[in-house]
């Protein structure tokens, strides 16, 4: 929001030439700096009201996913593992849903513009079955306090979402993973794919069952668990790029998925890595979305 160091009109003060003359006075060429020009671009004179979209000619917003927020046309899919190309969020028939942004594209300069992509998703997360999980990495271990143990989910199955984009044509048929991301099938261990998180830069995560101990007790847990579904919530993500070393003409941008996945770690290095052994139990609903695409100048 652009600032201006005057104080606001008050009650009692007087309109008149010399006041109003003061008003426009202070917005001077000095105020033309970096917080009014660049950081505070965004402000409520670039939006429309009603149904059309933003004045701003570098933005553009639409719809993702299913739209039915009364549920009755939910998109249901299977978790994924190693090797599988992500599920496209689509509508509930099937029909793939990016956003395009013009015939012509959206132009985004080297060192001059920067990209800021926002979006977000309806999805209820969940599980075939009772609790698939059996061991290794997908639980805790603890002592039941009467000589056995008791398992608790460890949290190995949560989603991933990532963006995606077409800079070949509007046709919009060449998406591919957008810089600083990739897809999670590069082998990290156990013939189990995966990214560093330095791959994982357009990456967002919702959780897929949260579970509990009951009645801990010094290290033990004598009340069993708690399984909690996560029920329906939302996902979301932005990704903000600054364009360096050529220009690259952006047709459209994409919003895919994949897991379950859990953390995992080698050395100093941090991984998001697939859940292969429990994929086939593991089932993603979801619905409706939108997405916002917009340029900004930098220099």
């Amino acid at each position: 929001m652009s600032r201006l160091t005057q104080g606001a009109v008050k009650d009692g003060d007087t309109i008149d030439a010399a006041s109003l003359n003061d008003r426009f006075n202070q917005f001077t060429q000095t105020d033309l700096n970096q917080f009014n020009t660049r950081d505070a671009a965004i402000d409520l004179p670039q939006f429309k009201g009603g149904t059309s979209r933003f004045l701003a000619p570098q933005m553009h917003t639409g719809n993702i996913g299913a739209n039915d927020w009364l549920h009755g046309t939910d998109v249901t899919v299977t978790g994924q593992v190693t090797g599988a190309a992500p599920h496209i969020v689509t509508d509930a028939g099937g029909t793939a849903t990016p956003l395009a942004l013009s015939a012509t594209g959206m132009l985004l300069e080297a060192n001059v513009h920067a990209l800021r992509v926002y979006w977000d998703l309806s999805v209820r997360p969940r599980w075939e079955g009772s609790r698939p999980w059996t061991g290794g990495d997908n639980v805790f271990v603890f002592s039941n306090g009467g000589g056995g143990t008791q398992n608790v989910f460890s949290g190995y199955g949560c989603w991933a979402f990532w963006l995606q984009w077409d800079i070949t044509s509007n046709a919009l048929a060449n998406f591919v993973n957008v810089p600083s991301q990739s897809d999670f099938n590069a082998v990290v261990t156990a013939s189990r794919g995966g990214n560093p998180l330095s791959q994982c830069q357009s990456t967002s995560v919702v959780q897929n069952v949260i579970e509990t101990g009951g009645a801990p007790n010094n290290g033990a847990l004598s009340g069993g668990v708690l399984t909690q579904p996560v029920g329906w919530t939302a996902v979301d993500g932005a990704w903000h790029y600054l364009r360096t070393g050529t220009n690259v003409t952006i047709f459209g941008l994409r919003v895919v998925f994949s897991g379950p996945f859990g953390a995992y770690n080698v050395g100093a290095t941090n991984y998001l890595i697939r859940n292969d052994a429990v994929a086939g139990d593991a089932r993603l609903d979801y619905n409706g979305g939108g997405m916002t695409a917009l340029k900004m100048r930098v220099k």
